[in-house]
């Protein structure tokens, strides 16, 4: 019903986006009958929607800056109609790039992966959305240059400061500053457990300035420097400063089971000369200038200036033990948070009212922006439930942000390597179970690392003592060890005998034509259980695995009866519990999966 009690009528076409005929039938009531006739309207497309092709180089190296432009041929028709003004949507797949779009075109400034890149406009101008896409071949270079920091004009050392090594195995302390005249000799010493090591001499430029830099070797080593000036020969002191060390810096960001801190568990406020960090910026910005360098504990209970969490701490204590070099950590997790929380703020990054500004400027403070080696990420029971950033549920959009996320921690930490995850406990802090939301979140988490050349993830849901929400302190600490052996193989060359990651789906697959059975093909050998039939779900419905059997690396299970289902999936958060587990061959959790496509065939 379009219109009541009219005796003309006016109809809207519309777009379209074609010629076509429709039919509008009127019908008027009398009082002793109804009269129907039928109007045929021919509809005439006259105004075009866009139509283009995207100009981009056919293979990239992933560094290099370049551009994606769409090429209209049709732009002066649709201007002539007014329906010029078009709107420009990119995606690209499937891999993490860091991007800028704008507003006639997209830039690519790097790839975080190799491999075939889809990039994809969507374009209207009010009409029907017209989209297409164009192929790039991503191959990243071996090994990335290192990018060095530029020192400050009167960048000195701080007493405590941690110096991080680069990619000649040196860290380098910078020692610049103004003199009140040109020409004066000046020297920098360098001290090893006391005993004097190198010396730099220089002297002050026209402009008065000196500059004088030392390299220091990673290790249990203390440092100190003694600056001054030359007078009638000697050496005259005006500066020393001590307690100076070299080696690794990592980050940890995420929620409460990241910063690890949220607990009536206590412990003494242990602390070690070698595991260095840099305190919390206060509300008072005269405190802000104070030296915040310090020794670290796992949870500040007694005014100490900085707290690692448990399994931060205990992992500088690992990484210290096996390593023997002085480890320089960072805990910018914030408890019950989005993953859309811990955005950058483009306009200003080091905004302490936000978690990442809050995060860039401590790690800005102690001049360590080049030398994060890598971050690990625990987050997302925040994100399970339906308070998502569009209103919808937190995985929907999960993946985009944690890409933009990455594609700032590149950008402001330019010389990380790696970047380490891990998958969250299923209905984690009881805030998943609403229609799978949290399976879905697992999803996302598990894919990521697909979308990088970089990234490691561990699973969470078999470490014992459990953790429904919070893990005890026993807990926690297997995160530690978990992650340290991926740590360990990525930066010192440590060569696992076993595997050291959890097993991970590849793809799922009927056997031939028969769809009693379906493969499970994983990245290592996995070892079944009869316990296990009940946690696999087909097309959402359990109870249709009658049994598994492993051959190597792929999983069979066979089917109660032939199914046509589309997808499957393992351990939903509504019903499970830890003592029915698929575990590989190496003894860790498999990760979850959820709603993965089953391939009609394994070929």
């Amino acid at each position: 019903m379009v219109a009541v009690d009219q005796v003309a009528f006016t109809f809207d076409a519309g777009r379209v986006t074609a010629d076509k005929r429709v039919t509008l039938g009127c019908k008027a009531v009398y009082p002793n009958e109804v009269k129907i006739k039928d109007i045929a309207i021919s509809i005439q497309q006259d105004i075009q929607e866009p139509a283009f092709t995207l100009s981009a180089p056919r293979r990239w190296d992933g560094r290099k800056r370049i551009e994606i432009v769409p090429q209209f041929s049709n732009l002066k028709a649709m201007q002539g109609k007014g329906f010029g003004s078009l709107k420009i949507v990119w995606s690209v797949s499937p891999m993490a790039v860091i991007k800028e779009v704008a507003p006639d075109k997209l830039i690519l400034m790097r790839a975080q992966k190799s491999g075939t890149m889809t990039v994809t406009a969507t374009v209207s101008n009010g009409g029907m959305p017209v989209s297409q896409s164009t192929i790039i071949e991503v191959k990243e270079p071996k090994l990335d240059p290192w990018v060095p920091r530029i020192a400050g004009k009167e960048e000195k050392p701080e007493e405590g400061q941690f110096y991080a090594r680069d990619d000649k195995n040196e860290g380098t302390l910078h020692y610049n500053g103004l003199l009140n005249e040109p020409g004066v000799a000046v020297f920098l010493k360098l001290f090893a457990e006391g005993k004097l090591i190198k010396t730099e001499r220089g002297r002050s430029k026209e402009d008065h300035s000196y500059r004088l830099s030392v390299g220091l070797k990673p290790g249990l080593i203390r440092y100190s420097v003694e600056f001054g000036f030359q007078s009638s020969g000697q050496d005259q002191v005006i500066h020393t400063v001590s307690n100076l060390v070299c080696g690794d810096a990592y980050l940890i960001e995420g929620q409460s089971n990241a910063l690890a801190t949220d607990t009536g568990e206590k412990s003494p406020p242990e602390t070690n000369p070698w595991i260095r960090s840099y305190g919390r910026p206060s509300e008072n910005a005269k405190d802000n200038l104070a030296n915040l360098w310090c020794n670290p504990v796992w949870k500040a209970e007694k005014g100490e200036k900085a707290e690692l969490g448990w399994w931060g701490m205990e992992l500088a204590k690992r990484l210290l033990e096996s390593q023997k070099i002085p480890i320089f950590m960072i805990n910018a997790a914030a408890g019950g948070t989005r993953i859309d929380q811990h955005q950058r703020n483009a306009l200003h990054p080091a905004d302490l009212g936000a978690i990442y500004g809050h995060m860039l400027w401590r790690v800005q403070q102690v001049k360590l922006t080049h030398g994060i080696r890598g971050i690990l990420w625990h987050q997302g029971e925040s994100d399970q439930g339906a308070d998502g950033p569009t209103g919808g549920y937190g995985w929907e959009t999960y993946q985009p942000l944690f890409v933009e996320m990455s594609a700032a921690w590149k950008q402001d930490f330019p010389n990380v390597k790696k970047y380490y995850i891990y998958q969250i406990w299923p209905d984690s802090c009881s805030m998943g179970g609403r229609f799978g939301s949290g399976d879905r979140l697992r999803e996302k988490l598990r894919t990521l690392p697909g979308l990088y050349s970089n990234m490691g993830i561990i699973s969470t849901l078999g470490i014992r003592p459990p953790g429904g929400c919070y893990f005890p302190l026993v807990g926690w600490s297997e995160l530690a060890r978990l992650i340290q052996p991926l740590i360990e193989r990525d930066f010192y060359g440590k060569i696992p005998s076993l595997s050291i990651t959890p097993p991970n789906l590849r793809r799922a697959f009927y056997g031939g034509k028969a769809t009693d059975s379906v493969s499970l093909e994983f990245d290592q050998p996995v070892v079944w259980s009869k316990t296990l039939v009940g946690q696999f779900y087909l097309d959402g419905e359990k109870n249709q695995v009658l049994e598994g059997s492993v051959s190597g690396n792929v999983l069979t299970l066979k089917l109660k009866s032939s199914l046509t289902s589309k997808k499957i999936t393992y351990l939903k958060e509504s019903a499970w519990n830890q003592g029915t587990l698929l575990n590989g061959a190496n003894g860790l959790a498999a990760l979850t999966f959820c709603e993965v496509p089953i391939q009609l065939s394994g070929f």
